[in-house]
């Protein structure tokens, strides 16, 4: 009886050692600060008026869309554990060569595109300041989430 004890004992903790593992990643919530901030933090730095906000977050929602679903390729090419990738082929290898170099390619491209259509509804300058406001926030992000680290 005490063995069927501590065999669902160490059952229950190990399943909920996994859960919290599991939700050790950011969270839907997280995501939602974060957008949240960077509205805030990008409003405040491009100075925009209520109709060029109007017009500037759905197309720069659909552009991170975009380039997002593009740096997820190429993030899973650089995470690529390195048992698989000693194990690739010489055609994997040139396929995989290929599709990480497309990937900044297509980057580039998409970059290009929408650059025409925040023309279209911001001033050059504010277009400007807005890829440089991009890097600002990627480095406040860091700056908070090792500010966290250390508390922890």
């Amino acid at each position: 009886m005490k063995k069927i004890f501590l065999v669902t004992i160490l059952f229950i903790s190990s399943v909920a050692l996994l859960s919290a593992q599991e939700r050790k990643g950011p969270s839907p919530e997280m995501f939602e600060k974060i957008k949240a901030e960077k509205i805030s933090f990008f409003t405040a730095k491009l100075d925009l008026k209520p109709s060029e906000a109007q017009a500037f977050w759905p197309v720069y929602n659909e552009f991170e869309k975009k380039r997002f679903e593009i740096q997820r390729r190429i993030h899973e090419f650089e995470r690529m554990p390195d048992e698989k990738f000693a194990n690739l082929t010489d055609p994997e290898i040139e396929k995989m060569m290929n599709n990480y170099i497309e990937s900044f390619e297509q980057e580039a491209s998409l970059l290009k595109e929408y650059n025409k259509q925040f023309l279209k509804i911001l001033p050059k300058e504010k277009v400007l300041m807005m890829y440089r406001a991009e890097n600002q926030f990627r480095s406040y992000l860091i700056r908070e989430y090792k500010k966290g680290q250390r508390r922890e």
